[in-house]
């Protein structure tokens, strides 16, 4: 940044929209608005405080800051949005984005399926509402779509064809929309709308829209499709699990409580959505070594003999030379299913590992499978109180078996399940 007196204008950063000094507009007004040394500053969402300072410092100082251009804005936001892997993140982050941009309210996606429009996962107050319900091709979002090209409509009242069970349902009044086709090439695949703008959309919005579904119309297909694979394919490992489960009388459900509570304490952990499906993934599995247990030894009644004990114990190398044989599977799920009886005290099983030489997966399978084995009720005995629960699991800390970040991670959980029965 120059503050050569000879060059009194600087370019501003990408996430950068307008300002507003000495009452004066710089640039364009967008939904986040910063102020920051009393010049409101008008940002996207990943903007950076210290370079506000900056930028603050040198505008007072008479350089002029020019904000970015609105079609570099778009191509900045759509690139970025490349590192999404989830559909629900891609979509809130498509979302919120495209409505900072042009300053609007809300935002929706849209799929086409043979003679309907179909919302993709929303997000915020239409969230779970509006999902299920088909919207026809005599529609706004189905004329967008079927002329293929962006448009404004401003005067929703006097629109006819406006479709009002989405407002219904969503309990959210649409006031007017701007929308585009969203493309991959030169097939159209759904429609982006952009929703409830004060003053109305103008035809600067309409092009900004179509750009913007332009760019992202390749990614969102194929973050659509991989979810579609991903859900068909948990379907898969959870009928496995649900399987061995029931082999065992003991175990109930105990695979999709695992997973559950071992992807919670990866969320705490603040792990990304990549690694949250491989832990989802391997927790699913980590007992499907008990396949190549007997039934003599796995479903005895009475005490285990050491031999048969030294079985029960190769479940764990059992399942990862299983989940070895599958394509999709990497050495992080791996570790999910060998590691999940290991201890940080070097107690555990198979190999006796210790401290860091124990996975993360390994570490929070471990802790969310003793969790739920005291917590649950099985033939042999009934299900502990939470609070008992997190006794035994707090003294195991302290004789160095569990991390204490993940046990302060159960008792959130915990602590998330009694007031969610007390409610």
């Amino acid at each position: 940044m120059s503050r050569s007196n000879e060059k009194r204008v600087i370019e501003a950063p990408t996430w950068l929209s307008g300002y507003v000094y000495n009452c004066q507009l710089f640039g364009r007004v967008s939904k986040n608005k910063v102020t920051c040394e009393d010049i409101d500053f008008y940002v996207l969402g990943n903007y950076s405080e210290q370079f506000l300072v900056k930028l603050a410092k040198v505008i007072k100082e008479g350089i002029t800051v020019n904000p970015a251009e609105l079609r570099d804005q778009v191509v900045y936001i759509a690139a970025k949005l490349n590192s999404n892997l989830r559909l629900n993140e891609l979509l809130k982050d498509i979302q919120n984005e495209i409505c900072t941009i042009i300053n609007a309210d809300a935002a929706s996606i849209l799929i086409y399926e043979q003679d309907h429009l179909k919302f993709l996962v929303t997000v915020g107050k239409a969230s779970g509402k509006i999902e299920s319900i088909p919207v026809p091709m005599e529609s706004i979002a189905g004329r967008i779509f079927l002329e293929g090209r962006a448009l404004i409509f401003n005067n929703l009242e006097q629109n006819p064809v406006h479709f009002k069970g989405v407002d219904k349902a969503a309990k959210f009044r649409t006031e007017n929309i701007v929308g585009s086709p969203i493309w991959v090439e030169n097939e159209k695949i759904g429609v982006i709308e952009v929703l409830n703008k004060k003053g109305g959309f103008t035809q600067q919005d309409a092009e900004i829209v179509d750009l913007f579904a332009r760019l992202i119309g390749r990614k969102l297909l194929s973050t659509w499709r991989y979810e579609k694979f991903s859900d068909a394919f948990k379907k898969i490992l959870l009928a496995i699990a649900v399987a061995i489960d029931k082999r065992d009388r003991y175990t109930h459900q105990h695979s999709r409580n695992v997973a559950h509570y071992s992807v919670e304490i990866g969320r705490k952990l603040g792990l990304s959505q990549q690694q949250l499906e491989k832990l989802e993934f391997s927790a699913i599995l980590h007992d499907v070594g008990k396949i190549g247990i007997p039934d003599s030894v796995l479903l005895k009644p009475g005490k285990l003999t050491d031999e048969e004990y030294q079985l029960i114990k190769n479940h764990t190398i059992y399942g990862a030379e299983i989940l070895s044989q599958i394509k999709y599977v990497d050495s992080d799920i791996l570790s999910g299913a060998l590691e999940h009886h290991e201890r940080l005290d070097g107690s555990g099983y198979p190999h006796g590992k210790k401290d860091g030489e124990i996975s993360l997966f390994g570490r929070i399978i471990g802790i969310a499978d003793v969790f739920d084995a005291l917590s649950t009720k099985r033939t042999y005995k009934e299900a502990w109180t939470l609070s008992d629960v997190l006794k035994v699991i707090s003294e195991d800390v302290k004789k160095g078996k569990f991390d204490q970040e993940l046990y302060e991670k159960i008792v959130e959980i915990a602590t998330e399940i009694e007031n969610a029965q007390q409610n």
